[in-house]
């Protein structure tokens, strides 16, 4: 009865996870917060977590007096968590500027990618005052985009292998990039005329058997619909990443698979598939020790769920051993505290007073003896 109330408490807390009802790490969202726009229209942002980094963070109430952490990217697009020291009124590691590579005014949100609320007037219903817009990446007011963004945006600066694959800050040419997680290809948005832009990722060894004539007398959307195994929607060019999450799905029964990161706008659709600017990278299997952290934090979830019961019952069962063993020999001092320790306390008292237990079957007769 002791240890059932002693174990069952433990085990409560574990049924969410045995049954799959915890929440998992990875990109989800998360609770969405209103902003203001300058025209007085209120706006709904929906922020998102992606490998560990928030996206469109709320901005904190008061301003904050220590330096604010900023995202970097390895080469591959890996996102890097820098996070800047003050000494002696210097900032150490501070986070980028950017000069006038961005000073133009920047684009505006395509309707199609936010859901206005209002009312309708031909069906008589007054029209709302303040419209609620959906927003989860576009539209960014002055000084707003860097906040709600703290990924390094690409610049000219920053390109990779001197210019030579331009607009593309990342991922770089021959670097690898792991299945089950995510990676963030940036360019320069101003490279483009246009305010969308698309991923499509192309096999290198179905493109290098393939006749390169065939490949100039197609237009670049009939060579994607031909050897593009993955292309993302549009999205809004004035962003300059886009999270690429690998599929292990796309590396297939090889350990590796080696591809082209081609990046295209509306305009490009008609010319010729030129992968030679673009970085060619390698997509590995992730191995047991390096899966996704969504992966690691089930299995992680399902052993626990498993052992903590376990190592329960196996202390049970050893304090229950070592009860019984012990049952004959446990006493503090003089005083027995297990076993037959009733029997011996009552033997003891007997003789202390110079009586002995008679036997079982003795006759009145029986001699009284007297100790010392």
């Amino acid at each position: 009865m002791h240890v059932r109330a002693f174990v069952i408490p433990l085990l409560l807390p574990l049924l969410p996870l045995v049954s799959g009802e915890a929440k998992t790490p990875g990109i989800f969202p998360l609770r969405p917060w209103t902003r203001t726009a300058p025209s007085g229209t209120k706006e709904t942002v929906t922020p998102f977590v992606v490998e560990g980094i928030t996206m469109s963070p709320r901005p904190p109430v008061v301003t904050p007096t220590v330096a604010v952490p900023w995202i970097s990217l390895k080469n591959n697009g890996a996102p890097l968590t820098i996070k800047p020291k003050i000494k002696n009124g210097y900032t150490e590691k501070a986070s980028p500027t950017y000069g006038t590579w961005f000073a133009e005014e920047t684009g505006g949100l395509d309707p199609d990618s936010s859901s206005t609320v209002a009312g309708d007037a031909e069906e008589g219903v007054a029209a709302k005052e303040t419209i609620v817009k959906t927003v989860m990446n576009g539209r960014y007011y002055e000084g707003e985009f860097e906040r709600l963004n703290p990924v390094v945006r690409c610049t000219p600066e920053r390109y990779l292998e001197h210019g030579d694959l331009e607009p593309f800050c990342s991922p770089a040419s021959n670097s690898e990039l792991l299945s089950g997680h995510a990676y963030f290809v940036t360019w320069y948005s101003r490279y483009f005329n246009a305010t969308k832009v698309r991923i499509s990722l192309l096999d290198y060894d179905t493109l290098s058997i393939t006749s390169p004539s065939a490949i100039h007398d197609s237009s670049v959307e009939e060579n994607l619909k031909e050897f593009a195994f993955f292309t993302s929607e549009w999205v809004d060019n004035e962003l300059g990443y886009y999270i690429l999450d690998i599929d292990p799905k796309w590396v297939g029964k090889p350990f590796s698979k080696a591809v082209y990161v081609h990046l295209e706008s509306p305009a490009e659709a008609a010319d010729d598939l030129n992968v030679q600017h673009v970085p060619l990278v390698k997509l590995l299997k992730a191995p047991k020790a390096m899966r996704s952290s969504k992966q690691r934090y089930e299995e992680q979830t399902l052993e626990m769920a498993a052992a903590i019961p376990l190592c329960v019952l196996v202390f049970c069962a050893f304090l229950a051993a070592f009860h019984f063993c012990t049952r004959k020999s446990r006493k503090i001092g003089n005083i027995y505290i297990g076993g037959h320790r009733g029997n011996r306390n009552r033997q003891r008292r007997r003789q202390m007073t110079g009586y002995e237990k008679l036997e079982e079957g003795d006759t009145g007769n029986a001699e009284i003896k007297t100790v010392g």
